[in-house]
C-alpha cells in the first residue's frame, strides 16, 4: 500500500475486449488488466464483470488490495454509451467505485489522441466511429451498431463478406478461392451458415478480416472488392469529419492498422492541393490516456 490520497481507473470497453489502467493519484500507471467485450449493449452486468476481471489483473500487478476501489475515481468509455438512458444503466449499477463517469469509447480515444486538445478520430475496429472535439463540444458520426451503421469497420467488412460468399455460392455471383474456402468452413452448406449466422455477434464477423486480409494479399479478386468497398467508406467517414471542423484527425482501432494506411493515400490524394499541414495524424496517446483525463477531471469534482 501506498500513501496515495486516491486511485485513477481508465477503462475501454470494446466490443471485442475491455482494458484497463489503474493510475496513482498523479497519473502514474501502476497497473494494467484485459478481458472480454463491455459493450454497453451487452447489459451493465456483463459490462462490470469484465470490469472486474481486468481491473483484478490491475490490482494484482500494482500489489494492492480492492479496499482501494472506494478511494478510486473510475472514468468508464464504453462501445455504445450513445444514449442517456444507456449510460444511466451502467452510473446507476451497484459499484465499488468512490465515483464513477460514463462516456463512449470514441470520447475517450479523442482525449487520448491529441490529449485534451481539439482533433478529430476516426475509429476503425470491431465497430466504427468518428468523433470531433472543439472546445467543450464533442461531436459524433455514427457507432449506432452494426445492424444500422459501423461503416468501414472490421465486423461490416465481415457481414459483407459473408453475404457475398452466399451468394457466390448460390451462383448470384462470381466465387474466388476466398469464398469457397468459407464455404467450405460451413460445410458448403446455406442452413449450416445461417445458424452460425444466427447467433453471431459483431465480434464473430470481424473475426473474418485477418482471412479476408489473408487472401486480399493475395490478389484474390473477391478480397480486392470487399476491401476497396470498405475504404470508400473509410473516406467518406474521414470526408464528413473534415467538413464538421477537424483540421487534424488520428485513425485509430485494431482495424486501422490495416486499412488505415490504404485509406490515407486515397484521402491525401483527394484533398486540395494548397493544403499545407496533412489532415491524418498520429495519435499522441490511446483510449486509455484519455480514460486517465476523465479520471483526473472527475477526481477534482467536489
Amino acid at each position: 500500500m501506498t500513501n496515495n490520497s486516491h486511485w485513477l481507473l481508465g477503462v475501454d470497453g470494446g466490443g471485442t475486449s475491455c482494458r484497463v489502467r489503474l493510475c496513482d493519484a498523479q497519473g502514474k500507471c501502476i497497473g494494467q488488466g484485459t478481458a472480454g467485450s463491455a459493450n454497453v449493449r451487452l447489459g451493465a452486468a456483463t459490462v462490470f464483470q469484465a470490469i472486474e476481471q481486468a481491473t483484478e489483473q490491475a490490482l494484482h500487478e500494482a500489489g494492492l488490495s480492492h479496499s482501494i476501489l472506494k478511494h478510486t475515481y473510475a472514468a468508464l468509455g464504453l462501445a455504445g454509451a450513445v444514449s442517456e438512458q444507456l449510460n444511466r444503466s451502467i452510473t446507476d449499477y451497484p459499484h465499488p467505485f468512490a465515483k464513477l463517469c460514463v462516456d463512449s469509447d470514441a470520447s475517450i480515444a479523442c482525449l487520448g489522441a491529441h490529449q485534451g486538445q481539439d482533433g478529430g478520430i476516426l475509429i476503425l475496429g470491431t465497430g466504427s466511429c468518428a468523433m470531433l472535439k472543439t472546445g467543450q463540444h464533442m461531436q459524433v458520426l455514427g457507432g449506432w451498431g452494426l445492424a444500422i451503421s459501423d461503416h468501414g469497420s472490421g465486423a461490416r467488412l465481415g457481414l459483407e463478406f459473408v453475404r457475398t460468399a452466399l451468394g457466390a455460392f448460390e451462383g448470384l455471383s462470381g466465387a474466388s478461392p476466398l469464398t469457397v474456402a468459407f464455404m467450405q468452413e460451413h460445410h458448403n452448406s446455406p442452413a449450416q451458415l445461417l445458424k452460425w449466422a444466427d447467433s453471431a455477434k459483431p465480434a464473430d464477423f470481424g473475426s473474418l478480416v485477418p482471412m479476408i486480409i489473408q487472401h486480399y494479399q493475395r490478389s484474390d479478386p473477391v478480397a480486392l472488392q470487399l476491401i476497396d468497398n470498405s475504404v470508400q467508406e473509410v473516406i467518406q467517414l474521414l470526408d464528413r469529419t473534415v467538413s464538421l471542423g477537424a483540421k487534424k484527425i488520428s485513425l485509430m482501432g485494431g482495424y486501422a492498422n490495416f486499412i488505415g494506411p490504404i485509406a490515407s493515400r486515397i484521402f491525401a490524394k483527394s484533398r486540395p492541393t494548397e493544403e499545407i499541414k496533412p489532415i491524418i495524424v498520429p495519435a499522441q496517446g490511446d483510449a486509455l490516456d484519455g480514460a486517465i483525463i476523465l479520471a483526473t477531471h472527475l477526481s477534482k469534482v467536489k
